[in-house]
């Protein structure tokens, strides 16, 4: 048995000889504050406490112990229990191309002392924002480290009769107090609260909640919205089956003024997204992403994602297929349930192409070391998109050549529809997740031995996905136009929660004056403006492309926790511009298999 297995066999005996863990939180708006309270039995050898560093779907490393304030104990009497506070620093080994680096990253462990019960109380900054309150579970719940698999109770306090959305199920209708099974259940559980517009549908007999808050929820369609999100339940729920794997859903909608985009995260049972009032297309596709996640990643998912070990990221393979394929998925389903024209998903397909074509490291990484490799970035700390270049692009692209690949070897009697249903299949009903080479074995058991090669080459390499020979098989031809642009000598993404955009490489002009893992916060003094990561890319794109080349640029940047200034010359260079349409030459047997990859039929 290996040392995980060990220790979740360790948790599983304490998880079954203990009491559920409670926890009370009271929501004090004027105070800007929620008030936690955890009570824990079966503590005659004390407790050790700890904050995630991390919340699934989002794999960067952040200090969230720093965020809890007046930690007390008390036994039954109401005597105060001692505490230990331990900060550890843990030495993390990583490359940064050649170069081996180190990163320091640090745990926060509360050590309680013994005594029969305690009840732990601490406080958590939460300030309304347009009369709402909005929280993550993986930044407000403290957990005992040796009792994560042990049932949870969350009880919700709420001034004024604020109502709570949350996607636990409620243990009698009214009273506020939620069940989770473990606390991976209950830190992945969002809540709000407070001034909200709340409108419902029914999908597949379940009940799902949109809660929209902020100050731009009134510019939303409601109508046009919940028709938008029913689509997405119907379609996405009748794709495995017809049954959705919870109870309730919640739709937790930050909204910000915007005709456009979106930026979201998974849950179980809900997902958080930072909305445009116009839910325009963008918006649209982060819908039908997020909502792709219910299976895949929070359910169909690789060993590592869970139980979690929030003192580190977890490292495996899958990410490509996880968040890649899941939003190829995400536009493939749409355009098959008559939710998106042939025009829109070719443009999406050539978007994808050259976001990874026209980034240099695409020629060594392939979809599988995106994944894997994700913790080496932003000095060992970790994004989430990918180590050099996007596992969202990478896995799209990916998912796409499997998916006709499988078509064509086997006379499209197995796609990659195959493929996610069979993992489905492997991790419903909380079966442990996939291994690492699991979509692989998948993949041949469809497709056959003459698979495996095709397999490696888009997966495992750089550059091996054939694309141009690939869409050739489905009668489509990847048009390739020159351009020129400006080139600021960098490249830089953003991950949830940045204040701007991190550097991921450095070309020749900028080298010696930005560094990798670089925050660029300003371009010749106008702010890099957004509030999802989308937005941010699309400020960064409109300040830098009509820049002369050979004039100056003022970056104002942040390396660590140091703001300045540097001077850049931008290099005029010339970049490929792609594009995907229907081949007029193709055969007739490329222009069936295309029709039958991208055919269209009705939601049941």
């Amino acid at each position: 048995m290996s040392g995980s297995s060990l220790l979740l066999a360790g948790l599983s005996l304490v998880s079954s000889a203990s009491a559920e863990i409670k926890y009370r939180v009271d929501v004090l708006p004027e105070a800007g504050t929620l008030h936690v309270v955890m009570k824990l039995d079966h503590t005659s050898n004390g407790a050790k406490l700890q904050m995630p560093n991390w919340m699934p779907g989002a794999y960067f490393l952040n200090e969230n112990f720093k965020n809890v304030k007046n930690l007390v104990a008390v036994d039954p009497e109401g005597k105060v229990i001692p505490i230990d506070v331990v900060v550890e620093e843990i030495q993390k080994k990583y490359k940064d191309g050649l170069i081996n680096k180190t990163a320091s990253i640090k745990v926060q462990t509360w050590n309680v002392a013994p005594a029969k019960n305690m009840t732990i109380s601490y406080d958590i900054a939460s300030r309304p924002i347009d009369g709402a309150v909005h929280w993550g579970g993986a930044t407000t719940y403290l957990y005992e480290v040796n009792r994560r698999l042990e049932k949870c109770e969350l009880d919700v306090h709420t001034p004024q009769g604020w109502p709570v959305y949350v996607g636990l199920n409620e243990t009698r209708t009214g009273s506020n107090i939620y069940t989770a099974k473990t606390y991976d259940v209950l830190a992945d559980n969002p809540v709000s609260t407070g001034e909200l517009t709340v409108d419902s549908y029914v999908s597949r007999g379940k009940t799902h909640w949109i809660v929209l808050r902020g100050a731009a929820k009134s510019k939303v369609d409601r109508a046009a919205l919940i028709q938008s999100c029913k689509f997405v339940s119907d379609g996405e729920t009748d794709f495995f089956g017809g049954k959705a794997p919870y109870d309730k859903y919640v739709w937790h909608f930050s909204v910000m003024d915007s005709p456009d985009g979106a930026g979201g995260l998974e849950h179980l049972s809900s997902t958080q997204i930072s909305l445009a009032s116009g839910v325009g297309p963008r918006a649209k596709s982060v819908l039908a992403h997020e909502f792709f996640h219910l299976w895949n990643v929070k359910r169909i998912r690789s060993l590592p994602l869970g139980p979690f070990d929030y003192t580190k990221l977890p490292q495996t393979g899958a990410l490509w297929w996880l968040e890649g394929v899941t939003d190829y998925f995400a536009f493939l389903l749409p355009h098959r349930y008559k939710g998106l024209d042939d025009a829109s998903f070719f443009a999406t397909i050539a978007a994808n192409i050259q976001t990874v074509k026209n980034n240099p490291a695409h020629t060594q990484v392939g979809p599988n070391e995106a994944s894997l490799r994700v913790d080496e970035t932003n000095n060992g700390r970790g994004n989430s998109n990918g180590y050099l270049l996007s596992y969202y692009n990478l896995g799209w692209l990916a998912g796409m050549c499997l998916d006709i690949e499988l078509r064509h070897h086997t006379q499209n009697k197995h796609s990659l529809d195959d493929v996610e249903h069979a993992l489905w299949e492997l991790c419903r009903n909380d079966k442990p997740g996939f291994k690492e080479d699991e979509i692989r074995n998948q993949v041949i058991h469809f497709g056959g031995e003459e698979m495996a090669p095709v397999y490696d080459r888009i997966v495992m390499k750089g550059d091996g996905m054939a694309l141009e020979d690939t869409l050739h098989k489905v009668g489509l031809k990847l048009n390739i136009k020159p351009e020129p642009y400006t080139d600021l000598g960098f490249s830089a993404g953003g991950f949830p929660g940045a204040t701007g955009l991190t550097v991921n490489s450095v070309r020749s002009n900028a080298e010696g004056k930005i560094q990798v893992t670089d925050t660029i916060l300003s371009l010749n003094g106008t702010a890099i403006a957004g509030e999802t990561t989308r937005a941010m890319q699309a400020s960064f794109t409109k300040l830098s492309k009509d820049l002369p080349p050979g004039s100056a640029v003022r970056i104002k940047l942040k390396r660590g926790d140091v703001i300045k200034e540097v001077e850049v010359i931008p290099a005029s260079l010339t970049r490929n511009i792609y594009s995907v349409e229907r081949d007029s030459d193709a055969t007739p047997e490329q222009k069936k298999l295309g029709s039958e990859w991208l055919r269209v039929t009705s939601i049941r």
